[in-house]
């Protein structure tokens, strides 16, 4: 089961989860980068730092997803996708990640 959460609430439903949570990246090869980062929200952006494998798979493809795990106060996670926007520097460093979309996702049972 999933929830959809409005582009504009993503900052306030984020709040709810803390101040950092996993980046997925997928380049043109090899599996997916997953980088657990700090993650800021800027005019409607999320602003997130990378490393220099995430910023080569960057230059392959733009889209990326943000996870928050589910918590003990929260009981499904949260799952932004998005876009960065802007040329990505080779070395890494800030991104900026434009929402796309996002759900509260609730996790697997056993």
């Amino acid at each position: 089961m999933s929830i959809p959460i409005p582009v504009q609430e993503i900052a306030a439903a984020a709040a709810d989860y803390g101040d950092s949570a996993y980046v997925l990246i997928s380049g043109s090869a090899g599996p997916p980068r997953v980088t657990h980062s700090m993650i800021a929200f800027d005019e409607g952006e999320l602003v997130v730092s990378i490393g220099r494998r995430a910023a080569a798979a960057l230059a392959d493809n733009r889209e990326v997803s943000v996870l928050w795990p589910a918590t003990d106060e929260q009981s499904m996670s949260l799952i932004v996708d998005g876009s960065v926007a802007r040329p990505v520097d080779p070395e890494g460093g800030e991104v900026r990640i434009v929402p796309t979309g996002a759900v509260r996702h609730r996790p697997a049972t056993g």
